[in-house]
């Protein structure tokens, strides 16, 4: 968990920030709502305890790997494309499976009917038997 430049602050959504908040009281900078870090002579509150977005460097390294699910949750590189949560995408992954070898089933059957090897070969027949 590198700090680069060209990594994106993860941003966090309602429930990660609330157990977010959850794990700022674990960090030992932080004390009455305020980071003993940041302090430079004037009570600086902790950054973390008020934002969606991780940016205190110490709390992701110390203190989020606590929570191994959330830290996950916001580090592993994901697409917001799927169409189906992981249950559902297990469960529809299975039906096309079984969509998929069904038509093979099919094809195959149609091909040791009518003795073909291949469409471009029933194609063939077909032109020519209309000839």
């Amino acid at each position: 968990m590198k700090n680069n430049k060209s990594e994106p602050i993860p941003v966090m959504d309602y429930r990660q920030y609330r157990r977010v908040r959850r794990l700022v009281h674990e960090c030992c900078n932080y004390i009455d709502g305020n980071c003993i870090a940041l302090d430079d002579g004037e009570e600086c509150v902790c950054v973390q305890s008020i934002s969606y977005s991780l940016l205190c460097r110490w709390f992701r390294a110390a203190v989020l790997p606590q929570d191994k699910e959330l830290e996950t949750a916001l580090f592993t590189p994901g697409s917001n494309r799927a169409k189906y949560c992981p249950e559902c995408a297990a469960r529809m992954k299975r039906i096309n499976a079984a969509k998929s070898k069904d038509i093979r089933q099919v094809l195959t059957e149609l091909y040791e009917v009518f003795d073909f090897c291949a469409v471009e070969e029933a194609a063939h027949y077909y032109e020519n038997w209309q000839s």
